[in-house]
């Protein structure tokens, strides 16, 4: 079982992998997470609530299905569960420009590229 804590990530030689989670074009929610962690993220077909299994954590549980198959639990945020269970769009931000400027919730989206709500990167490497 993952939790916000456990997904923490320290570099240790092995690049990490920002994610970002996106809904309807809106950045609400980065994170840097290992290669393995990112997986479970790019990789799951289907996020559902479990939470009624876990009534002592106090925020949301949920489980990531792939092939029908568990991939992992996460023990969440009310926050970061709602976003979960929304099915965002997980994008890498190393694969579109922009992607390093972005800090949730002050990007959005485009299709394309992130666009910078916070700052004007004009002139800034994408």
């Amino acid at each position: 079982m993952l939790t916000d804590n456990s997904m923490i990530f320290n570099f240790a030689g092995t690049p990490g992998v920002p994610l970002v989670w996106v809904i309807e074009q809106d950045c609400l929610y980065d994170l840097p997470l290992s290669q393995e962690h990112a997986s479970i993220f790019l990789d799951s077909e289907e996020c559902i609530d479990i939470s009624e299994e876990y009534p002592d954590h106090d925020g949301i549980t949920v489980r990531f299905i792939k092939n029908g198959e568990t991939l992992e639990e996460l023990q969440t945020t009310e926050y970061f569960g709602s976003i979960l269970l929304s099915n965002p769009t997980v994008l890498n931000l190393k694969d579109y420009p922009y992607g390093r400027y972005v800090e949730s919730p002050h990007a959005s989206f485009d299709g394309e590229k992130f666009i910078i709500t916070n700052r004007d990167v004009t002139g800034f490497m994408p």
